[in-house]
Order: C-alpha cells, then structure tokens, then sequence
C-alpha cells in the first residue's frame, strides 16, 4: 500500500462476521469504520470521505439497497461492494440497479473479500493500491494471493505450501517469460544442485496440476532454460 491507507466503510449488522472482517482488513493496511445499521452509515458517507463502501443487504431501519440508492443520488464513482445471504438471480438484479459494482454471497472468505475490495480499487483508485500487484496478481481466471498462499478461482480457494507460493510468485510476477531454472532453485531452496532440481519438478508438477482449471494457462518448461507461466487469449492484471 502507499502511505495513504484506502479507507472503507463497512455496514454489516452481523457483529461477529464484522468485527472479523474490520481486524483482518485492517491488517491488510485499510482504514475501516464499522456500522450496523444504514441510517447512521449514510450520516457517516455524508460526513466522511471513503474509497470503497461495503453494504449488507439486509440492514435494520434503513435497507442495504436503500442506502446504495441514497448513495448514489450524490456519488456515482466510489465503489459499492454489496453483501448478500441469498443467492437468487433476482436479489443481484436489484443490487446492481440500486447502484452496486459488485456482489458477493454469504458465507464467504476474508481473503475473497479483500480481493474484491482490492479488484474494485484497482479499477477505480490505481494509485491506492499499485504497490500490491506482486502480492495479488490476477491472471487467467485465477487470483493469485500471495501473502495467505491462496490460489483463488470462480469456485474455489486453493491453499498452497509455503514453496508452491514463492515459485508460483516468480512466475505470475513474469507472465509469459522465462524464468531461470538457476534463479527459481538459489532464490526458493537455497541452492542449485541435483537433489533440490529433482525437489523443484515434483513443486512445478503440483502447481500445474492446481492451475489445469483454466486451458488457458500453463508452466512451460524452456529446455535447458527454465520455467514460463504461459497465459493465452486472457487478461493479465
């Protein structure tokens, strides 16, 4: 993050899920206000500058879609981000029409949550985040969150080892060109030798396997070279 820490404005009316989601985002060097119920997180928007607001839908006086709509009668930039605890097509039609960017179903992950906030701000408010690319990088349908060793996909969060996660980083950090075989050994096991180079392949067999979802992306082995993460046709982020 650059010293200006992205601010948010959580409502959620779940006190344990918000007190969750406040330390872990703060971790995460955000600025978090946490309110419970809509009519007092629209007195807090109108006092307060935010980057990113994240509603529940279902709040207590004033709705979750309400308060998305009050919003937008005066804002229509800063990023909505609404939370649901239905799934149905109709409840997401009405968030998006009431003024969401993006929605996301109960129960969920921290992690999912912060690369939602994370994706909405980097489309929004680059300069928030541009320090962050080489601990998430998105590439093909996955997302790649380096810091928690989580390979993210449309229906699924894989966890990585400690090793997966630094070779995986080498590569997503230069899509689509060759990383040594020499540099991936000295940086991630210390040494290049015989025995760390046959403990390498069975690391870069696991990942390919973990990133076989998506056709579209693969680790090439360069003969006598070393090792490319190759994504076709997809966007790279």
């Amino acid at each position: 993050m650059t010293e200006k820490h992205p601010t948010v404005l959580l409502v959620e009316n779940d006190h344990e899920l918000s007190s969750s989601l406040k330390e872990y985002l703060e971790s995460k060097n955000y600025r978090v206000d946490l309110e419970s119920r809509g009519d007092r997180a629209l007195k807090l928007f109108q006092a307060e500058k935010y980057d990113i607001i994240v509603v529940n839908v279902a709040l207590p006086v004033l709705s979750g879609m309400e308060l998305t709509k009050e919003i937008r009668k005066t804002d229509y930039t800063t990023p909505l981000l609404m939370i649901s605890d239905l799934g149905d097509d109709r409840e997401k039609i009405m968030a998006f029409c009431s003024g969401g960017d993006d929605y996301i179903e109960k129960p969920f992950s921290r992690t999912e949550l912060a690369l939602r906030i994370y994706a909405l701000l980097k489309r929004t408010k680059p300069s928030l985040v541009q320090n962050e690319e080489i601990e998430m990088v998105r590439f093909g349908n996955f997302t790649f969150d380096y810091p928690n060793r989580m390979l993210c996909t449309p229906t699924e969060n894989i966890n990585l080892t400690k090793k997966e996660a630094e070779v995986l980083r080498m590569l997503a950090t230069n899509i689509n060109n060759v990383v040594k075989r020499e540099k991936v050994l000295t940086t991630v096991w210390g040494a290049n030798d015989y025995f760390m180079g046959r403990s390498m392949d069975v690391y870069i067999a696991r990942l390919r396997k973990k990133l076989s979802e998506d056709q579209a992306v693969n680790i090439v082995n360069i003969h006598r070279m070393g090792f490319k993460l190759e994504v076709n046709g997809t966007m790279v982020s």
